[in-house]
């Protein structure tokens, strides 16, 4: 039988290092969730399914599989003539939010007519489809081109929540880093980061409950909208499940991070 390489022995070496040092991570952070936190329910098996990735996927995989959920996402929103807002929308909105929060702006107002999502939106896809019926006011939509624009603009909205969390993400990971090569050489130990990851926790809780709630209440919104035009809601619960494997699909991703930093 043919022996391994010196190579191969050193990467499967790495390979069970990683794996102790995040089944360590899954330890620490199942004791924070039951004890500390007292979650159960869909919150925890988020997590958990998070830990399970983060053991046995690497980061090529988790990214294969996160373009792979996006793309679904685009697929499913293109069935109900939605589109994603690409980045510079996303921008422009935010830039322009002033006062309240944009999430919270426009779910006071995005359910009351489309042409007033549409302007809050800048130029949304589906004000695009509609001939711009809404900003002009000639032409009266009928209500599946309503609801249409209503539920585009809540989309839009999930979008900049999305892009926030996995902003604050990176930034919680990036001060983790840092703390960890601002110590003495001596003290970079696998130990001391497992400790850092864990000191961590309960802000990364804390920003995925603020995350969580305003993604349900926006999934609220796109709901009683669809419930308005005599809609199913099947996009709702379709949303819903893309939103929880794709956080757990992050937080993977973010885990395999802080081992390789």
């Amino acid at each position: 039988m043919k022996g391994l390489t010196h190579s191969e022995i050193t990467d499967a070496g790495h390979g069970k290092g990683r794996r102790r040092w995040i089944l360590g991570i899954v330890v620490g952070v199942l004791l924070v969730l039951v004890v500390g936190a007292g979650w159960f329910g869909w919150t925890q098996r988020n997590n958990i399914r998070a830990l399970y990735l983060a053991v046995t996927q690497d980061s090529d995989t988790l990214t294969q599989m996160q373009q792979d959920h996006d793309r679904q996402q685009e697929e499913l929103l293109n069935q109900y003539g939605l589109t994603k807002p690409d980045t510079g929308q996303l921008q422009q909105e935010q830039d322009g939010e002033t006062g309240l929060s944009g999430g919270e702006a426009d779910s006071q107002t995005g359910g009351q007519t489309g042409g007033q999502t549409g302007g809050q939106t800048g130029t949304t896809g589906s004000s695009q489809q509609s001939g711009g019926n809404a900003q002009t006011g000639t032409e009266e939509k009928t209500d599946a081109e309503k609801a249409q624009a209503e539920i585009q603009g809540y989309v839009n909205q999930l979008y900049q929540v999305e892009d926030k969390f996995l902003a604050r993400l990176d930034e919680i990971i990036a001060q983790t880093k840092q703390e960890f090569m601002d110590l003495p050489a001596a003290e970079r130990t696998q130990k001391k980061k497992l400790s850092l990851v864990q000191s961590k926790m309960g802000i990364l809780l804390a920003e995925e409950s603020k995350c969580d709630a305003e993604v349900e209440a926006i999934l609220a919104n796109i709901q009683a909208t669809q419930k308005k035009y005599g809609q199913s809601n099947d996009l709702v619960s379709q949303i819903r499940a893309y939103y929880e494997d794709s956080k757990a699909n992050w937080k993977a991703a973010k885990m395999t991070e802080l081992y390789r930093g």
